[in-house]
């Protein structure tokens, strides 16, 4: 039997079986209990929360020929021929998202169900959809035959015209609660034998960041290094934090220890930590220290009302970091401001040489001059690594296509298939390959901080790989956030007319004077790209 990753063997097939989406649950039951099922339905919110399950769930119930309690009952002939019926045609938006494949959608509407009562469409991404396939499924969406039942998801709805909102009964999918990630995590376990420590199950409901397929991800990644997950496995896999670091550091700030504090975020900066996680983590244990403080005072520096302000702070700051500036030197400087020390200049010089991006340091001359050379040869190897991706990524997009994209996503998915390693197989099973040329492929994974794993077997990989599809291939792994940056930079790119040229390489780009629309469309598969 072929391995499955866990969120594919625990993905719901009931509503009973969908965790933490309660309120959508009992209107979906009740809607078909009522036999008041709507033409057109639109799921939208983050990733992992259960959106394209509940559409699959809701078109099975919709079709189950003995429903009870709005419930499919997994019985009868249509609930047994569900998987695979040519009745429920399901649609990835992100890679069919031109006009001619709405109009075959359109045309093939009209054809009655073969064996199902309903016909049903659920489109995911739909917000990947271009313009012009927009407009050809408005009249359809509609008023589509009585036979017919859309169901649309995305994780963007901001994206969705609101024309198309407008005809669809809309649904608003919640972050899943840390609890109920815990929850879960646990009982699979327990299914899977798999050993674990309460605190390292919670640091993957903290990481998830509310997406149960992103704490299921991490979890099947993490089980297959070690024979107990612990949260000190999970913090050295995955780059989390320790609850003991935070707690550190709120004792720093208890105690005025402003050389401490400096040391410990400069410490999370040099560990490539995700600051998101750092902020979340440190207000939570800034809510515990304000709640310790309004039951047993506090003999420290903080005071109740320090506390409200730091977490009110961190909020906003967390909503204004830019990805030009080095969001650990704002934290810094704002849990600094309330370090109250008695020697005043001390502390403003300190502060200054913060800002100057210049860490405090309270080590002999030797000893700093070490941690210089060792923090720059840290420095000057990523560096190196960011070059030569960026030189990949230049080089991919000299001749990239979607024709070479087509044969690329079928090898890479074929070969993610053929893996007999399930390590391997568990690094790469979220991964998808987004642009290709004759002899690069930009892929990128879905989990967040997975790139980083990913890129350090990057060697292996790309030789089983190019040993699979016998050819020579250089591979580049970008997470989402990289790979929409460098989409949009490629974008502007053509708009300003910039020639991309192999870089080391003496082989001209032929294609400055086609049309930036058609060379968009070659290169993302997709009809067009509103540029600002």
């Amino acid at each position: 039997m072929s391995y499955r990753v866990l969120y594919r063997k625990y993905r719901p097939d009931s509503f009973d079986a969908l965790i933490g989406q309660k309120p959508i649950v009992d209107i979906l039951k009740n809607s078909i209990i009522d036999n008041k099922i709507a033409h057109a339905y639109l799921f939208s919110g983050p990733r992992g929360t259960g959106k394209t399950s509940t559409a699959r769930i809701l078109a099975k119930a919709i079709n189950c020929l003995n429903n009870k309690d709005g419930l499919a009952c997994g019985q009868c002939e249509n609930c047994l021929a569900f998987n695979d019926n040519p009745d429920i045609i399901e649609i990835d938006a992100a890679s069919n998202n031109g006009v001619e494949e709405i109009r075959e959608l359109i045309n093939n509407v009209k054809i009655m169900p073969t064996s199902l009562k309903y016909k049903v469409y659920i489109i995911d991404e739909v917000h990947m959809l271009s313009q012009n396939a927009f407009n050809a499924l408005l009249l359809t969406l509609e008023e589509p035959p009585a036979h017919v039942v859309f169901i649309l998801a995305t994780t963007n709805i901001e994206s969705v015209p609101i024309t198309i909102l407008s005809r669809c009964q809309r649904f608003d999918f919640k972050k899943i609660s840390e609890e109920d990630i815990l929850k879960q995590l646990e009982d699979i376990c327990q299914k899977e034998n798999i050993a674990y420590e309460i605190d390292g199950l919670k640091e993957i409901a903290i990481l998830s960041e509310g997406g149960l397929r992103d704490a299921l991800s991490v979890l099947d990644q993490v089980s297959k290094n070690a024979t107990t997950i612990t949260a000190d496995l999970v913090i050295k896999e995955i780059g989390s934090i320790s609850n003991k670091n935070i707690e550190e550091l709120v004792k720093a700030l208890d105690d005025n220890n402003y050389q401490l504090i400096d040391k410990i975020i400069t410490n999370f900066q040099e560990s490539n930590l995700n600051y998101k996680v750092v902020i979340k983590k440190l207000v939570m244990e800034l809510a515990k220290k304000a709640i310790d403080i309004l039951n047993n005072g506090g003999s420290g520096n903080l005071k109740y009302d320090d506390c409200k302000k730091i977490v009110l702070e961190l909020n906003d700051l967390m909503n204004k970091i830019n990805i030009n500036i080095e969001p650990y030197l704002l934290i810094k400087i704002l849990l600094l401001e309330y370090v109250s020390v008695d020697n005043t200049k001390v502390i403003n010089k300190e502060i200054n040489k913060i800002e100057e991006t210049q860490p405090v340091v309270n080590h002999d001359e030797k000893t700093n001059k070490t941690e210089e050379k060792i923090t720059e040869k840290k420095q000057t190897e990523q560096s190196s690594f960011d070059k030569l991706v960026d030189i990949r990524i230049n080089n991919c997009f000299v001749e990239a296509s979607k024709t070479y994209l087509a044969t690329i996503q079928e090898k890479w998915n074929n070969f993610i298939l053929s893996l007999s390693s399930a390590l391997l197989k568990g690094l790469v099973s979220d991964t998808k390959v987004v642009t290709a040329s004759n002899k690069y492929a930009i892929i990128m994974t879905t989990i967040r901080h997975k790139d980083k794993e990913i890129n350090d077997k990057l060697d292996d990989i790309r030789n089983l790989f190019n040993e699979f599809i016998n050819d020579n291939y250089t591979l580049i792994f970008l997470d989402e956030d990289k790979w929409n940056l460098e989409k949009e930079k490629y974008i502007k790119n053509l708009k300003n007319k910039h020639k991309y040229e192999y870089i080391e390489e003496n082989i001209e780009n032929t294609s400055t004077n086609e049309d930036i629309n058609a060379i968009i469309g070659d290169v993302f598969d997709i009809e067009k790209v509103e540029i600002e």
